[in-house]
């Protein structure tokens, strides 16, 4: 269990989740602005050379099945992780847009509101106005049935006139 040569095909993993493990030679892929992840593209030249200081009881012997089946689930988490990435951003995408939309039914609340005050102050002098007329129309109300029974009291003194006469 000591280098990589032992069988062909096989490489060495890390057991002890170590990820500084110097192994495998990292490369930093990084998407724009929202992630950035190691991802290892094992080399097997630079492994052979790596193990030297690497601790044999810590390593294991892949054989090329194991190592597509790693492959395979690291291929996995990749697009996995991808997907979450896009997931994220048209979370972002819809979040900005929902922001984007309460602030424009603010304004047109706020316009609302202002609209509302407007109407009730208006309201408010238009009503103050209507009192004042009927207050001046109830006066002129009441002129005018005093003057319909003066009227009929003269109308009836006349027709009395009339009769006795």
């Amino acid at each position: 269990m000591g280098k990589s040569d032992d069988m062909p095909g096989s490489l060495d993993v890390d057991i002890t989740g170590d990820e500084q493990a110097p192994l495998k030679e990292q490369k930093q892929v990084s998407s724009p602005i929202l992630r950035r992840r190691l991802v290892s593209h094992p080399k097997v030249e630079d492994v052979n050379h790596d193990n030297t200081e690497a601790d044999p009881s810590k390593l294991v012997k892949l054989d090329a099945a194991a190592q597509a089946h790693i492959e395979k689930h690291r291929k996995l988490q990749e697009d996995l992780t991808d997907e979450m990435v896009g997931l994220a951003r048209q979370l972002k995408e819809s979040s900005l847009t929902m922001n984007q939309s309460l602030q424009d039914t603010e304004k047109l609340l706020d316009s609302t509101e202002k609209a509302v005050e407007h109407s009730l102050a208006s309201t408010g002098h238009v009503n103050a106005r209507a009192m004042e007329i009927y207050s001046q129309s109830f006066k002129t109300t009441c002129f005018t049935w005093l003057l319909i029974f003066v009227m009929t009291c003269i109308f009836i003194m006349v027709v009395l006139l009339i009769r006795v006469t």
